[in-house]
């Protein structure tokens, strides 16, 4: 083998290692002050503030309106499906949606909702539709 196709085996094997879906958080796993999850143009983001927003590029889709509240905070997709905010051993925030153990999935949709999987429980409510809708209306009569 080439040293080219060495390389290229040696990168196939870092993404397949490190190359998670940067729009998913796992049950059990966290999103830290400043961490985000994403899929362009929408992230959503655990602030420095304590704040978890929903961004489309620039603009605030959704937010947990907890500014302030904590420092230090960090949200965790528990494995019971209840996504919780913390600040050290205080919660802040919680989508309170807890079902019961499974494995679950907090993902960014491609239309900018952002739902809780294992079963949808949660979303923000915040797909942004692209389609126009047309109506026609046919009139009928003398």
């Amino acid at each position: 083998m080439g040293f080219s196709y060495k390389l290229f085996l040696l990168t196939l094997a870092i993404l397949a290692v490190f190359g998670e879906a940067e729009d998913t958080v796992f049950s059990g796993e966290k999103l830290l002050s400043g961490q985000f999850i994403e899929n362009p143009p929408y992230k959503f983001i655990m602030q420095n503030d304590c704040n978890l927003v929903l961004y489309k590029l620039d603009k605030a889709l959704w937010a947990s309106n907890t500014r302030g509240h904590g420092d230090e905070c960090a949200v965790l997709l528990q494995k019971n499906g209840n996504l919780v905010m913390s600040s050290g051993s205080d919660v802040i925030w919680s989508s309170s949606s807890s079902r019961g153990p499974n494995s679950y999935r907090l993902v960014v949709q491609t239309d900018g909702n952002v739902v809780i999987y294992g079963g949808a429980i949660w979303a923000t409510n915040t797909m942004q539709s692209s389609k126009k809708l047309h109506t026609k209306v046919n009139i009928l009569g003398p």
